[in-house]
This record gives C-alpha cells, structure tokens and sequence, in this order.
C-alpha cells in the first residue's frame, strides 16, 4: 500500500530517500478516496487544504511568490544576506537541490489536493446541489489548472502554445500509475481544458466564491485572468488580448488613493485573487526583506528604481521605503529598502497578503498581445490608460513599434515589482538578462543559456522510470 506522508514531513522524505515518486505523494491534511464524503459540501474541507498550502514557500510563498524578481536584475544581494537560495538565485541549479525538489514536489503535492476533490464529487452531485458542486468543483479545475501552468513555466524550456518539447507530467486523478512528461502543447491543452471549464461552471454556483472585501479564493474573474495569462505566455495573442479585456470591464483599476493601500491589506481594490496570510504566518517576502527584524538580505536594483518618477509616481512610495525608516543597522550607499509587503496597517512584520492576480496585469496583458497582432493605437491606449492611474500629471505616451514593445516590457517590469512575473517575461520573450552595474558577480545570462530552465528534480529521475533529464543536466 502507498506510504501516505504530510507536507510537512516531505522535506524528511526527500532528503532521506529517493525511491518513491514525488508526483504520487499524498498528503494527509485533506479527505482521500478512503476516506467517507456524505455530502458535496464536505468537499470544501479538502478545497479549504489546498488553498491553505498555497501560503507555503514553494507556492504563494518565497517561490511563486518573489523568486522571479530574485533571479533576475530586479533585486540586489546585500552582506546582509543568508545565502539560503544562492544557488538558485546564481543559476548553479543541480537536480539534487532542495529548492529544486519541493518547488516540483509542492506543486504536485496541491494538485493531489484537488485532484482528491474532482475524482469524488460527481458522485455527491445532484440537479439540487449542483450550483454548489460548481462552485466547489470550478475552483479546484482553477487550481489544477494553474499549478499545472506555474510548474510548466519552471521545468519547460519552450513555452510556446504548439512545443513539442517535453513539458511536464499531468496530473488529472490520484493514484500511483508513474507518469511521463507531456509535451508543451499537451500540458496547455490540459490547462485550458481546465481553467475554461472553471470560468464556464463558476459562472452557475449557489453563492458567491469572494466578497467585495476579500479575495481569498478563484472565482470566474480570477480564472478569465488566468486565461489571459496563460495565452499570453503561449503567444495566443488574440485570446490573450480577449481575456484580458474581459477583466479589465468587469473591474476598475484602483486610483492613486486607493493604491497604497492595497499593499498593507486596507483594501482589495483591482486585486483578482491573493494569498491570504493570517497573524504570524508571515508573508512572501520576507527572505527579502524582514521588517521585524531589520534585515534587508535584497535591495532594489538601483536601474529599476531609476525607472520611476519619485516625485509623481505613486509606485515609488508605495513600493520602496527609505534605509532611514530601519535605524540601527548601517546601510553606506544604499537609500531605499523593499516596503511593498511592509505589513498591514502601521504593522512591520511583512505579514501581508500576496497578490496573485490583479487588474494592472490585465492591462498590460492588452497592451502586449495587441501590439503583437499590430494593433499599436489599441495597445498604447491601455498602456497610458494604467501608466496615468498611477503618474500625477502623465502626458500620454506616443510611442509605436518597437518603441512601445519596449514601452510596455518597462512598464510590467515597473508595476509588477515583487509579483513573480519579471524572471519569466524574459524568458518567455527570449531574451538576455543583465543584472545592473552594482552586480559583483553571475550578472549575465545569455538567452540560450540551458539556466532558463530548471533541471527536473534528481528524486523524481530515480523514482520514476518514465520520467526524462533537460537537456544539459
């Protein structure tokens, strides 16, 4: 019989063994197939897991959450640094590397989560409690479908819609059948599979998934920007574009008052869906920057912080805070420290919510998928639509071609700070990374280098017989 283990002893399990496949682990928080469901509202429990886990380091956490801005030229290592993803954060991946393994092992771990909920539901539900199955269901076909997408961004080397390159495994029911890789194109298949049944059943549930004041779960609007992001990163520009503008009617972005405020939690606005990180659970940044205790192991690239206007930019205050606030440690040359995630209210424990999703990207995502289609007035017009929701006194952009691609990769690079987007936009758009001139070391990353894709992990290799190496590990 299969060994059933938690999450919380799989860091025991990986670094003690290497004979059972991680894809198949089964954690015990959440109800299994032996265990008894009387009715589909039961079934909220196991969701309630998966949607707890996704706090962890290797899902809304550190991993998913800033990672990207750390292994890219948004961020500079500081002497404060504890060097706990130097690897990582260097491009030295080796397939035996802790971050390497659970980032692959979390990921499969959620999506055993609800796939425990989609193997058993159907058999609770009823033309009475359908619209309850729905909603239930739609959000666990979101989360399947997502985790499927993150995972994919990791461990493929080609993110185009019709890759034939190896993907990752898909994983659509329990059990322990040892599973082979999915091309790119079958592993989208399947995420569109499921993110388009989700927004279709979330759109008949018994009650609403969120409320006006928070957005703790996937609801239809959610998973429609999942939908753009996805076709975005695949080069489906129409559907990117469609997507996208579909969210952008449905929610407004915020204004300039509104905007600080999203970032110490006292309002949700243009925020699609967060990680919800309750009283001393910490937050996603705090391998960054840990307020409590004034260490600042990241600082702002100095050329990023040079992108915004300090005076009118109402990013710059909102993102950055000054060394002066954090007396007591000396900081010679360095005026700004990560505030974005400083905590909520007056608080200073970065113990803040993380935004997964929220309406500026979709603008972005309009902007982008519609310049590539050449329709470059359209494209500019979200682009100043956002750039003056955020810029006292913007004068309107004008630019064209690949002026405004250029424009628009500026601009995610500016407001989706800290988001977990800027690692992967260069590699989705193929290009090289150079860190900024106060880089010591590993500052340069050409677009070919096999870094861009990370190894699949040594355990998984070992376990699994189908399972196959990327190129060049």
């Amino acid at each position: 019989m299969k060994k059933i283990l938690s999450i919380t002893s799989l860091l025991l399990v990986l670094a003690t063994t290497a004979c059972q496949d991680v894809i198949d682990v089964q954690p015990t928080h959440v109800l299994g197939n032996n265990n008894v469901f009387t009715k589909v509202e039961d079934f909220d429990v196991a969701l309630n897991g998966a949607y707890a886990n996704m706090r962890g380091l290797y899902l809304n956490g550190l991993f998913t959450g800033v990672i990207a801005d750390m292994m890219s030229d948004n961020l500079h290592e500081t002497a404060e640094s504890l060097v706990n993803y130097k690897a990582v954060t260097d491009w030295v991946y080796k397939a035996d590397q802790l971050r390497i393994n659970q980032t692959w092992a979390v990921g499969y771990n959620l999506i055993h989560d609800v796939n425990t909920v989609l193997g058993k539901i159907n058999e609770f539900t009823n033309s009475s409690n359908q619209k309850t199955a729905n909603r239930i269901r739609g959000q666990a076909l979101a989360l399947r479908g997502w985790t499927h997408f993150n995972l994919l961004r990791y461990y493929a080397n080609n993110l185009d819609r019709n890759s034939t390159d190896p993907g990752v495994a898909i994983k659509t029911q329990t059990g322990s059948d040892l599973l082979a890789r999915s091309s790119v194109k079958e592993c989208y298949d399947q995420i569109y599979k499921d993110l388009e049944e989700a927004r279709q059943i979330l759109g008949d549930v018994d009650v609403a998934v969120n409320t006006a004041t928070k957005k703790s779960r996937v609801d239809r609007t959610a998973v429609t920007g999942m939908l753009a992001r996805v076709a975005l990163y695949a080069k489906e520009y129409d559907k990117a574009a469609t997507f996208a503008q579909e969210v952008i009617r449905a929610v407004p972005l915020a204004t300039r008052a509104q905007f600080p405020g999203i970032w110490t939690d006292a309002n949700v606005s243009e925020v699609l869906f967060a990680t919800q990180y309750n009283s001393g659970e910490g937050g996603a940044t705090l391998d960054v920057f840990s307020p409590a205790i004034n260490r600042a192991q990241w600082d702002p690239a100095r050329d990023l912080v040079a992108l915004y206007n300090a005076t009118n930019d109402i990013r710059y205050t909102s993102y950055f805070t000054p060394t002066s606030n954090f007396p007591g440690v000396t900081r010679t040359g360095r005026a700004l420290l990560v505030g974005k995630y400083i905590g909520r209210g007056t608080a200073r424990d970065g113990n803040v919510n993380f935004k997964v999703l929220r309406v500026a990207e979709m603008y972005l995502i309009a902007a982008e998928a519609l310049a590539a289609t050449n329709k470059g007035t359209e494209a500019l017009g979200f682009l100043n639509q956002l750039r003056a929701a955020r810029i006292t006194g913007f004068t309107p952009g004008t630019e064209s071609g690949a002026a405004l691609t250029a424009a628009i990769a500026t601009e995610r690079r500016k407001e989706l700070w800290m988001e977990g987007h800027r690692w992967f936009d260069i590699k989705r758009t193929t290009r090289a990374l150079q860190r900024s001139s106060e880089c010591r070391a590993n500052c340069t990353l050409p677009a070919t280098s096999v870094a861009w894709t990370w190894p699949i992990p040594q355990d998984e290799i070992l376990a699994n017989s189908k399972m196959t190496q990327n190129s060049g590990y």
